[in-house]
């Protein structure tokens, strides 16, 4: 459904509000096919491509065609209803051509974890149907009809990437190829070769959620008992680093109100990822309870965003906030005028 709003109206010939993945981007979620995966907006994400996909033939015509479609409506001003209010919104004027250069293979299969927040918990009916099916068939088809071109982002994510059969060999031939920008969203519990190889070669960002500053909080979280071993791949990874390419390995922080939120667990966090060799923390928060806060959110968490903040620039390590923290900052500032911080959003 596309929505006209004041807001989004083009008043520049050949401008109009659009994003990296609604024109070059691509979801490979279980499924179902879209054009992006962002969620932590009041528009929900999730642009629909295809449903009830689970391995059959891309009809590429079609695809782009939908593509142009949201192109038409936005240049009319007319928002798809699930990119309402998305912060990754930009107005100005596209290149419009028909490739891929942003991917994200989001599967939601299998996992070595059992974290406390995961969507799988908390919707068992509806992730016990899903399957697995190959997605390294399609970027092959993608790279060899030259539709797929490098220069944007390769996403991993949704349950743990690393112990799908196909990632060693999708990574590595994304590298053989010369891509870069692949960015793995990792529990670090196994550690991945080809990643290692990507962050060596300044092409991969290894991002692992760890959630916790020590293992009593972490087994509360995840559900197993891997912290020691989490963050001695955390450290191997750190390794491959070069002074350049220093940043491409981030330790993870979900605030989860009411088990880890609180200054002394943060801060035994941020002294490990230090310890570890690693010069990017990354926030966020739980998602189902910023959704159901998201219109009163306690002083606290901005205090706790605010220690983090001021800890990771002490430590002069690179400080990143995902989608749902950017919201709330921005919400915050819209109401008050007060910026919490001022920082880009994780991409």
């Amino acid at each position: 459904m596309f929505i006209y709003n004041d807001k989004y109206k083009s008043n520049k010939e050949g401008y109009y509000y659009s994003c990296p993945w609604i024109e070059h981007g691509i979801v490979f979620f279980p499924q179902k096919i879209s054009f992006c995966c962002h969620c932590g907006h009041s528009g929900g994400g999730h642009t629909l491509v295809r449903n009830n996909f689970s391995g059959q033939k891309i009809d590429w015509v079609r695809f782009n065609k939908i593509k142009h479609m949201f192109r038409n409506f936005h240049k009319k001003g007319k928002i798809n209803s699930a990119c309402i209010d998305c912060p990754f919104l930009e107005y100005k004027k596209w290149d419009e051509g028909d490739y891929i250069e942003n991917l994200y293979i989001s599967h939601w299969t299998y996992c070595n974890s059992k974290c406390i927040y995961c969507y799988e918990r908390q919707n068992p009916d509806e992730f016990s149907l899903n399957t697995n099916y190959k997605v390294l068939p399609y970027i092959k088809e993608m790279h060899e009809s030259g539709m797929l071109r490098a220069g944007g982002m390769i996403y991993f994510g949704g349950g743990e990437p690393t112990i799908l059969d196909e990632f060693e060999n999708i990574v590595t031939y994304l590298l053989d190829n010369f891509y870069w920008g692949i960015r793995v969203h990792s529990s670090g519990i196994k550690y991945s070769p080809a990643m290692a190889r990507a962050i060596e070669e300044i092409r991969g960002y290894m991002i692992i959620s760890v959630d916790a500053g020590s293992p009593e909080v972490y087994k509360r979280i995840k559900q197993v008992d891997c912290y020691d071993k989490v963050r001695d791949n955390i450290r191997k990874y750190a390794l491959k680093t070069n002074y350049k390419g220093r940043y491409l390995v981030s330790g993870k922080y979900i605030i989860i109100p009411g088990v880890n939120d609180n200054k002394e667990e943060i801060e035994k966090w941020i002294q490990a990822n230090y310890e570890s060799g690693v010069w990017t923390t990354a926030l966020d928060v739980e998602e189902s309870w910023y959704h159901e806060n998201r219109n009163n959110i306690p002083e606290y968490i901005y205090d706790l965003i605010k220690y983090a903040k001021k800890r990771s620039d002490k430590l002069n390590t690179n400080f990143e906030m995902y989608e749902r923290l950017e919201n709330m900052i921005e919400d915050e500032y819209k109401k008050t005028g007060r910026r919490i911080v001022k920082i880009k959003p994780v991409e």
